[in-house]
């Protein structure tokens, strides 16, 4: 069932749990009954991960549903619009964390898995049953943590989060080459926060190398050796992906969302919107 709203909500860390510090670590069934999660769609601030003990759960996640059973992990990205619903009494954890949070740490292991976390909507991690039971045992301290000394926990939550993310990070083929180019993942990600702020209102590859003072020709080489892809491309996949979920999602009209997206005219968004998906929005709309 597509669930569409007049506008799409962004939630914080601190919608979830006023004294966050950066991380949030609660039973899912908690953070289902989380007044901003209650049968909402939102944008979010952090990302997220989800360890599901019994029962199932049903996620849609930018256009897409997904049941999520007993002994799934899946992991959400920040960039991601998403709802949940219980399907039956669900356990299990969900770790909520941002990405300054994650980033503290300095083990290789775990800034390889933010960089997997963030070209990734979602993912569902495959682990033996003895991974599954470590990682469990871990949340389930964390979660101890957490609630205990909450304020005071920051440290021992950053290392339990290293722990748990160096056991799913071996479900994850690095690039080595790429890792050890520290420098270019700091720029990459740092276009793509640029992209994610001003991409309705700056489209050329120009504003972004600017503001990161390197050439447009470092930035798209940079990107298409770490992304595939020039860094067009991503300006206007990031574009796509919001008229996508602004039509999927709002009672927006077409001329509401091509203005809100900064095109100058409805003629202008639509010939941009076929061109890459091969429909026009309305029928890409009537499609949903």
């Amino acid at each position: 069932m597509v669930i569409r709203k007049e506008k799409l909500d962004f939630l914080k860390l601190e919608d979830i749990d006023s004294t966050s510090q950066g991380i949030v670590i609660m039973p899912i069934a908690a953070f289902l009954q989380a007044k901003a999660n209650q049968n909402t769609l939102h944008l979010r601030s952090f990302y997220t991960l989800l360890f599901i003990n019994s029962g199932e759960l049903s996620m849609v996640a930018d256009q897409s549903v997904q049941i999520i059973a007993a002994h799934d992990i899946i992991s959400i990205n920040s960039n991601c619009v998403c709802s949940f619903h219980a399907g039956s009494s669900v356990e299990g954890y969900s770790v909520l964390f941002t990405a300054s949070f994650l980033m503290e740490s300095q083990n290789t292991a775990v800034r390889n898995f933010f960089h997997f976390l963030r070209s990734r909507c979602k993912h569902a991690f495959v682990l033996s049953k003895e991974d599954i039971i470590s990682c469990l045992h871990i949340v389930s301290l964390m979660e101890t943590a957490y609630n205990s000394v909450k304020l005071s926990a920051h440290g021992v939550l950053s290392r339990y989060l290293t722990m748990l993310l160096q056991i799913l990070g071996r479900q994850i083929v690095v690039d080595h080459v790429a890792a050890k180019q520290e420098e270019d993942d700091d720029k990459i990600r740092s276009f793509e926060s640029l992209v994610d702020s001003h991409y309705a209102q700056q489209r050329y590859p120009s504003f972004y190398a600017e503001q990161l003072n390197i050439s447009i020709n470092y930035l798209n080489r940079i990107c298409r050796k770490n992304r595939s892809t020039s860094c067009g491309t991503i300006i206007r996949g990031r574009i796509l992906l919001e008229a996508e979920r602004l039509l999927y999602h709002t009672f927006k009209t077409v001329k509401e969302i091509a203005f809100e997206l900064g095109f100058e005219n409805v003629p202008y968004f639509s010939t941009f919107f076929k061109a890459n998906k091969g429909m026009s929005p309305e029928e890409f709309r009537k499609n949903c």
